[in-house]
């Protein structure tokens, strides 16, 4: 349920990203917009990641 909380916020993080370089008149503003657009997609990407993922232990031999 944490990471669900996670993907959640990481997404809305993403879209404000985007809003902020839109609208942005500087270029400073406008490339923080899309590194903090960059944070959260590489964050959800994560989170799926790490669901996905096969589990690890020993490798039983046959």
């Amino acid at each position: 349920m944490a990471a669900a909380i996670y993907g959640v916020v990481m997404g809305f993080l993403a879209i404000l990203g985007l809003f902020l370089a839109s609208g942005a008149e500087d270029g400073a503003i406008h490339l923080a917009g899309f590194l903090l657009f960059l944070f959260g997609v590489v964050n959800i990407f994560v989170l799926i990641h790490e669901a996905t993922e096969p589990p690890r232990g020993p490798i039983e031999q046959r």
